[in-house]
Order: structure tokens, then sequence, then C-alpha cells
């Protein structure tokens, strides 16, 4: 027999099981496996590749995130996942250690004399005056930062700058990953601490500009303000090999500005300096700063400013404070950081920063305001834009925001072009990763959107809105599991990001827990109160929930306190779905097309209503919004997936069986490839059954539904009998035990929403 010992629990290393205090837990195979791996090669850091390798077998089968998550499992199973991780431990850009002094391994007889010692303990009866069980203690150690800094910020100001720590020996030890923490305020009265931000935010910037530095973004590395973490902790979070940190403190027109240059390894200084300037200099301090850093860790010096300093201090500010705002993605935030941007143009009519700030607040606000753009139809965003462009034409922030807008205008091929031509610019620029990604996304070029948005993760962990679409990406391709940990993750690290929330919801849902689902988008909604859009995912939810009365009191009160035509016209659309009043659920569509907005769903879902009485109608709206599902051959991602269905559906009803199935075959193709968790917005589940029931096999059909529905599926599973496709086995036995299963699990969700729905989230 094989075992370790870790801790309090006994693992057997052949049959998996781990015995903890009187309990057994089974590991999975994979981490079995990947268990003993890492015991076999305990005296090694193990890169991730080594670890796919040994495994999973190759290096095409799994990625670096498919290795986090089962790491973070593992260490779930041996009870290492409290930080500072002591068994299983991450060396920054290197791989794991499996720490060999924080396990042994026994034998046979020495594993049965802790098994039943542990066992008898956990069965001992507890004595009457004992009745509360004291905790365990398992030596929780308060994580303390020295405060090394202070010997420099309380020496009296010396009359010239000095420098310390910068032997070349250790300068050579550093690598090319670089995070800039937040710098401390030391003013007096310690009401600089926006200054001090817009400062490093400045330094960030710079450093991003080098193509021999991986730079992590500010969102990230402010994470880590007024935290207990040491710089070991923090650089193996953000996953660097050197941190800057600092201290600003800004007297009359004096700034002082410490900043040290310190080894994620060792924890030693590479270099620290003290600078001591007048205010007027601010910018050129920023450069310098950065210059020095880029200097130790590359040998090189920084590119030129892609874009011109702000003229004074007081737009620096306002733009900082507007770029900060955007973060909080919230309509609040939104229209805060609008006003931040209107005062610094102000100002400075031609700032490049504020009038991309612009251009992104009026997005945010719309995104999360009412649906749809301005009442006049005009794009508000151009103007500032295209200023933007005449001013700074090789900016990489020109060339994001103009990706964006490429994308809005529904030219994907020119943003992608645009996105491209920013990172070459800026190659740490990790919101246009973000950006070409999401188009990538968009384009239901899944695996191709993979890549970026996992480079904009790594530049910037902790944004928030990253992180949601590398879900996205990694939910589209099936990796569900890895999405929802990715999701995960950023939710403990942002409990107050609601995009997160929003997201997870989506998901839940189409996993069968829409209980849980709906406690997440109500706390979405608690953190953007102010949102419409959040409001309407309320009202969707009850939906999910099966309560249509709590649907219509939702919707009805949403469209009374917002004018959003779009938002009520959609909601009641489904509700009258949900109860069977077909006329009025058309109504409900045809007004929503009327609006003028471009959604293919909407389209896909007013055809469909058409079929059941008017298949010429239903065939029309889908060659004027699909053409490309008649061509020859036909052209179809996931998006179109209902709309293919209703086009077979019609085509074969008016005659033309030829073109059919040609459709029938196209779609037949992509659904075998298409797994139940893709494109979570456009793909419901059932698509298998779709192609059985239209090509006549009945019965396979009813057996795709009961496989689904037999595994918990619930996604809008009151739709079921409103497909035509499904008409010729609707009457049928097995369908309506289908449907009673599916409503008495969304009850069983119900209720189980209606227990925990005061219980906290996180």
């Amino acid at each position: 027999m094989n075992f370790i010992q870790i801790g309090d629990r006994v693992i057997d290393l052949d049959s998996g099981q781990v015995h903890d205090r009187g309990k057994v837990v089974q590991l999975s195979p994979r981490l079995l496996t990947l268990l003993n791996y890492f015991v076999e090669h305990g005296s090694r850091v193990l890169s991730r590749d080594d670890l796919i390798e040994g495994v999973w077998g190759h290096l095409e089968a799994a990625t670096d995130d498919s290795v986090n998550v089962a790491v973070s499992a593992l260490r779930r199973a041996i009870g290492d996942d409290r930080r500072p991780h002591r068994v299983l431990k991450a060396v920054p850009r290197r791989g794991y250690l499996f720490e060999s002094g924080a396990w042994k391994r026994l034998d046979e007889n020495q594993a049965a004399a802790l098994i039943d010692t542990a066992s008898a303990a956990a069965a001992q009866p507890t004595p009457v005056q004992a009745v509360r069980r004291q905790p365990v203690r398992v030596g929780v150690l308060a994580l303390v930062l020295a405060a090394l800094a202070a010997v420099f910020w309380f020496q009296p100001w010396p009359g010239r700058e000095q420098t310390t720590g910068t032997g070349p020996e250790l300068a050579a030890s550093t690598g090319r990953a670089v995070a800039v923490l937040p710098f401390a305020d030391m003013s007096t009265a310690g009401n600089q601490g926006p200054f001090a931000d817009g400062l490093v935010d400045r330094i960030i910037h710079m450093l991003t500009l080098s193509p021999n530095l991986d730079v992590v973004a500010r969102t990230s590395s402010f994470a880590f303000r007024d935290t207990s973490a040491n710089i070991a902790e923090i650089a193996e979070k953000l996953q660097v090999d050197a941190v800057l940190e600092g201290s600003v403190q800004h007297s009359a027109d004096t700034v002082r500005v410490l900043a040290q240059l310190i080894d994620a390894d060792t924890e030693k200084h590479i270099w620290s300096r003290t600078y001591d300037r007048p205010m007027r200099e601010l910018f050129a301090l920023q450069d310098e700063i950065a210059n020095e850093v880029a200097r130790t860790m590359s040998n090189s010096l920084l590119p030129e400013r892609d874009i011109p300093h702000a003229e004074s201090r007081q737009v620096w500010e306002l733009i900082t404070r507007g770029r900060f705002a955007l973060e909080r993605f919230t309509l609040e935030s939104a229209t805060a950081a609008l006003e931040s941007f209107e005062q610094a143009l102000e100002l400075q009519p031609d700032n490049v920063e504020a009038l991309l700030g612009m251009v992104r607040a009026i997005i945010m606000q719309r995104s999360l305001g009412p649906f749809g753009s301005s009442a006049s139809g005009e794009d508000l965003t151009e103007p500032y834009l295209q200023r933007a462009r005449q001013l700074a034409p090789g900016s990489a922030m020109v060339a994001r925001a103009t990706g964006n807008w490429y994308f809005n205008q529904g030219r994907p091929d020119e943003a992608v072009a645009e996105f491209h031509r920013a990172i070459a610019i800026n190659p740490n620029d990790a919101d246009a990763f973000r950006s070409l990604g999401r188009v990538l996304w968009r384009q239901a070029r899944y695996d191709d959107a993979i890549e970026p948005l996992r480079t904009a993760v790594r530049l910037d962990p902790f944004s928030g809105i990253g992180s949601v679409w590398l879900a996205d990406a990694l939910w589209a391709v099936g990796r569900a599991e890895e999405a929802l940990f990715r999701l995960r993750q950023i939710i403990e690290d942002r409990p107050d990001y609601p995009q997160a929330h929003d997201r997870m919801a989506t998901y839940l849902a189409q996993s069968g827990e829409t209980g849980q689902a709906m406690r997440h988008i109500l706390h979405a909604r608690g953190l953007d109160p102010d949102s419409p859009r959040r409001w309407f995912r309320v009202c969707e939810f009850w939906l999910q929930l099966g309560d249509d009365a709590a649907a219509e009191r939702c919707t009805d009160e949403l469209t009374a306190a917002h004018d959003v035509p779009f938002y009520g016209g959609y909601l009641h659309q489904i509700i009258h779905s949900f109860r069977g009043e077909w006329n009025a659920h058309r109504r409900e569509l045809e007004a929503l097309v009327d609006l003028g907005h471009d959604d293919p769903i909407i389209r896909s879902v007013l055809a469909q209503s058409y079929s059941k009485a008017d298949c010429p109608r239903a065939l029309q709206v889908l060659e004027d919004s699909f053409p490309e599902l008649f061509g020859s051959p036909p052209a179809l991602n996931p998006t179109l997936l209902l709309a293919s269905n209703t086009a077979i559906y019609c085509l074969r009803k008016i005659g033309q069986e030829e073109q059919a199935a040609v459709l029938l075959d196209t779609m037949a193709r992509l659904v075998e490839r298409t797994r139940l968790e893709r494109a979570p917005w456009a793909v419901a589940g059932f698509e298998q059954a779709f192609v059985l029931a239209l090509s006549g096999d009945h019965d396979a059909a009813l057996d795709s539904l009961q496989e689904l529905v037999d595994g918990g599926w619930r996604y809008y599973w009151w739709g079921l009998e409103y497909y035509p496709t499904f008409a010729p086995i609707a009457d049928h036995p097995r369908f309506r035990a289908l449907q009673e299963k599916l409503e008495a699990g969304v009850r069983e969700q119900r209720e189980y929403f209606e227990t925990r729905r005061d219980e906290p989230l996180i």
C-alpha cells in the first residue's frame, strides 16, 4: 500500500481515499493522478506544461486553466486551500512545488494506526459539560506587513536624490514581469490619495509601452491596496518577478516620491530611490520612474509616449477620477465618469484621454441604462473619437477605441485589424486583448477568442470584465467547469463586481440551478440599483423560476420607473409565451422589431411565431435577416440554430424538400460539434432533438429530450411545447411526462430560492 500524511489527513495514493478525522473523501481519477505526479516529483518545481504532459498525456489535451482548476480542487481535498499555501505552492512564472517538508510517506501499519486513532476520536461521545465543541485550530496566522518604508518616510528631506541597493548582481536576477502597487499617501492631511493613484496610473501606462516587459494592469495591482499580503504572496497572485511600491508626499509646490523595486523571490530591494521635485515637473517625474524600472528589468528605455501629457494637474486628476470610476461597471459610476471627462474637456478641449474617456463612458452608460441608442439615432461617441484620431493617430488607446467603434458599427474585420494595431503599439494593452477576444466571440469564433482573452486576464487578473469574457469563451467551447471556476475566482476577489454575479446566474440557470442563479441576479442588482438592465434581469429570472405573476409585477414596476420600451416588450413577449398567449406574443415581437433593434434572437423568435400559421411570411423574415441560411452551401453558426430550425420546418411545409434537406444536413453537422454548454444565449440544449424531429425520428427525439431532463436540464422549460418542430410528439405520453418532470424540477428550485433568499451569498 502507498500512503502519505498531510496534516490530519491520511491519503491512499492507490485508491484515492482521503481519511480526515473519521471521514473518507474519494479523489477523482484526475486529481489522484495529479497528486501522485506531485509526490513523484516532490523536490522539483513543475511547470504547467510538465503537469499537462504528465497528467493529461500531451500538451494539446489541456490548458493552463485546466491546470489551475485541478490544482485548486486538489488543494481543497488535501486541506491546503487557505493562503498562504503551505503544501502545494505556486512559484511565480515557473509553476508549482509540492513542498517536501509539508507531507511524509507512511507504510501500511502507520497509516492504519493513524486512521484508527482518528476514527476513534471522532466517535468519542461529547461530554455534557462540553456540548459546544471547541473549534479546531489549524494554525491560521495573521499576516502583517513590516513597515520597511517608514525609515524613508520620516527621514529629513535631503538636498539630493538618494539611490540604494542597485547592485548589478541583484538587478540581473529579475525577470520581465512587474506590478506597480498603489503608492501610500504620506501627506500630513492624508488627502492626497487620488494624486498618488494618478501618479501610479501614469507610471503603469508608460511601462505598458515596453515590448520587453510584461506589466500588470492597474485594476489588478490596485486590488492589493491596504492588503496584509506580503510581496511574495502578491507576486504569486499576479505572477510577476518584481513589484514596485512607494509613497507620495505633497507639500505646497513640491512633491516627494519614494519608489522601491523589490524582487519577488527574495523580497530584497533591487533599487530604491527618493525623488524631490517641484510640481511643475510631475509629468517628467512619472516618465523618469517608469524608465528607471524598464532599464533595471530589461536593460532598455521606454518608447515615446503615445499620447500627450495633460496640460494641468487639475485635468490630470479629473481624467484619473473618470478612468477609475469606469472600472466599477455600474450606471452610477459611468455617469460619474462622464461628468469627470466633461469637466476635463472644458479645461482642455483637445485632451486625447478625456475624449476617449467620453467614448467609453457613453457606451457604458447606454449598456447599463435604457436599452438602445439616443432618441435621434445619433452616434454620440463618433465626434469624440474622430477628434482623438486626428490628435493622436499613432496611439494604442485610439486604435483600441476605433476598433470598438468599428465593431459597434457592424464592421468586425476592421475592428480586429485595429485591435491588432493597438497591441503592436502597446503589447501590454489588456483592454485591446479583451476587445479582440470579445469580437471573435461575437463572431462565434469561440476557440480563437480564448487566447487573447487569456492574455488579457494574465495582464489584468483582477479585471472583472476580462474574467467574465474569458468565462464566456470557455463556456462556449464546452469547458463549463473552467468557466464557473473563473467566475468564482473573480467573485472571491471582487465580491462587489456585479457583472460576475450576472454571468454566474446565466450559467447556473443553464445548469439547472435556477434558485441559486436568482440569488446572484438579485445580488447584482443590489450592487447596481440604478441600472434598468439589472432590474430587467431580475424580471427575466422570475420566469426561470416559473413565476410569471412575479415576472409581470417586476416588469410593470420596471417600465413605470424607466422609459425602456425594448426591455418591457421583450419581457412581455416571454410572459405571453409562458402563458400560451400566442397572438399577444407575436404582437409584442412585431413591436420589438419596429423599434429598430437589430437583435437576431428577436427576429428568429418572430419567424418561429409566424411559422405556426404562415410559413411564407416566416421564411421572408429569415431571408431578410439571415440570407446566409439560404446560400449554397448554407452558412451556420450556433447563433443561427433556432432560425435554421424554423427555416427547415417551413421549407418542408411549402414543398421545398431539397433545400430543406441541404440545410438540415448543415444543421445536423453543426449540432454534432456543438455541446450543450456552447453559446449560452443562443443554444438552449435541445437542438439535437430538433434535428431528430425534423428528420422524422420521433422516438430518438424523445430519447434526446429524456437524456436532457434526466441530466438536470432546466433551461426555459416552459418553451418545449411551443416549438412547431415538436408538434408531432407534443401529445405523446413520454413528452407530457417530461414536461411534468421539468415543471416539478423548477418548483423545487423556486422552493430552494425562497428558503435561502436571505442567506448571505458570499
